[in-house]
């Protein structure tokens, strides 16, 4: 639905905090209808206000969900929702992750030392978070999800539906995509995850390149595993490879599986963009990310 103007959201903050001092703040928005509209005021404090039908319920899971899984996950720091308004549950606000979104082309900054030391961070990050029994979880409302099949179908149907608008190297990243996708293991084992672990919710200090954070648990779903490592294709195969050396629950077909997750959205991307619908990642996938880097490493020439 349309957000609301910019006042509203600080009269709600004013009249449910009272006592928090702040003078100057900067929404965060990412498109005209987003699922949320964050602010983040100058104290050190980010306010994060739900905006779809179901954000009330999706917000207060996240919160519960948070509160159960943060003392397990001592390696990386997570949102500790502390502002919570008594009257309501459209919003909530935490003291902000410290550092800045680990971008690709920031990533390409690190040192070969310090991506080693972030990669084993991650690695026990997520055995961590996948070992999180899940009763508990269930019983706060978090769903079992897995479209991965239906997915596959409709990408198929809709290749050969677009086949005349694509380009010959986007045509055959696809028919390697669903060729590659009827090889490999699909099965796995259901684990708490992320399920939207990417650049843009992974945070660092770019003075000294440590990870700060893990930001956005809204989309938090009980899941394949794989779903947690797709994200990490944008830094290139070997770092991947090396977060999944400190990772305790890997199976055979989880890497295959990272990947054909990775392919899917960047699928998706393309076929919105030929309708005019532009996604949000859609420059991660782009080629211009990768011209500072060997053709190797960027992921459209990995679709073997």
């Amino acid at each position: 639905m349309k957000p609301k103007k910019t006042q509203w959201y600080l009269r709600r903050i004013r009249d449910e905090f009272p006592r928090l001092k702040w003078t100057k703040y900067r929404r965060v928005q990412t498109h005209s209808r987003p699922d949320h509209v964050m602010f983040l005021l100058d104290n050190g404090v980010a306010f994060r206000f739900v905006n779809d039908e179901d954000g009330d319920l999706n917000l207060a899971r996240e919160r519960a969900v948070l509160d159960l899984i943060r003392p397990r996950l001592s390696d990386i720091p997570i949102p500790d929702y502390t502002y919570v308004p008594k009257s309501s549950n459209d919003f909530a606000g935490y003291r902000t992750i410290p550092g800045t979104r680990l971008s690709p082309w920031r990533f390409q900054r690190l040192s070969k030392a310090r991506r080693h030391s972030e990669a084993r961070r991650l690695g026990r990050f997520l055995s961590a978070l996948h070992k999180t029994p899940l009763e508990p979880v269930r019983k706060l409302g978090v769903e079992a999800r897995d479209k991965s099949p239906g997915n596959r179908s409709v990408a198929s149907r809709l290749m050969r539906e677009r086949w005349k608008d694509l380009d010959r190297r986007t045509r055959d990243v696809f028919q390697g995509w669903i060729q590659r996708s009827g090889e490999i293991n699909h099965d796995f084992s259901p684990v708490l995850t992320h399920f939207d672990l990417w650049s843009k919710h992974i945070y660092h200090d770019p003075r000294t390149g440590k990870l700060t954070g893990i930001i956005d648990w809204g989309d938090i779903k009980i899941s394949d595993p794989a779903k947690d490592f797709y994200g990490f294709w944008v830094y290139g195969e070997a770092f991947l490879d090396d977060v999944l050396s400190h990772y305790d629950l890997a199976t055979q077909g989880l890497r295959d599986r990272s990947f054909e997750h990775f392919w899917g959205i960047a699928i998706q991307i393309w076929l919105d963009s030929l309708d005019g619908i532009s996604g949000v990642a859609g420059h991660f996938f782009h080629p211009s990310t990768w011209t500072k880097r060997p053709l190797s490493d960027w992921p459209l020439s990995q679709y073997r």
